[in-house]
């Protein structure tokens, strides 16, 4: 088994987010991603803890009522936007991860509700 380093992982992550429409994956997708690019998706957690705790990434749980869902994760992680060398192409970075992670949920919810049937 080969370790992969960390810091490929967090550029992975990084990269993802950045090609993603939003700027924003579920987590779960993100695992996939990572997966099937053979790095390291159990080290998936303590990377985002760091790149959470560095700025770089905002994470929000989700909560949707419907008991099909009961523990799933429904964590959606956003990229906060910053030009090189620190600059914000955007007003309010965090705002704007905020709104990235919404459109991703209302999206993904839209679609659920409109195709999900219970009993």
């Amino acid at each position: 088994m080969t370790v992969t380093p960390a810091r490929d992982v967090e550029s992975a992550i990084v990269e993802i987010l950045e090609r993603a429409p939003r700027r924003a994956r579920f987590v779960t997708e993100l695992a996939q991603q990572l997966q099937r690019a053979n790095l390291g998706a159990a080290s998936l957690e303590s990377e985002l803890g760091k790149l959470e705790a560095s700025g770089r990434v905002l994470v929000r749980e989700q909560f949707c009522a419907d008991p099909h869902l009961e523990d799933t994760d429904l964590r959606i992680v956003a990229l906060v936007w910053t030009a090189p060398g620190g600059a914000t192409p955007v007003d309010d970075p965090q705002a704007r991860a905020v709104g990235d992670i919404e459109a991703v949920w209302d999206r993904w919810l839209a679609d659920y509700l409109s195709n999900h049937r219970c009993g």
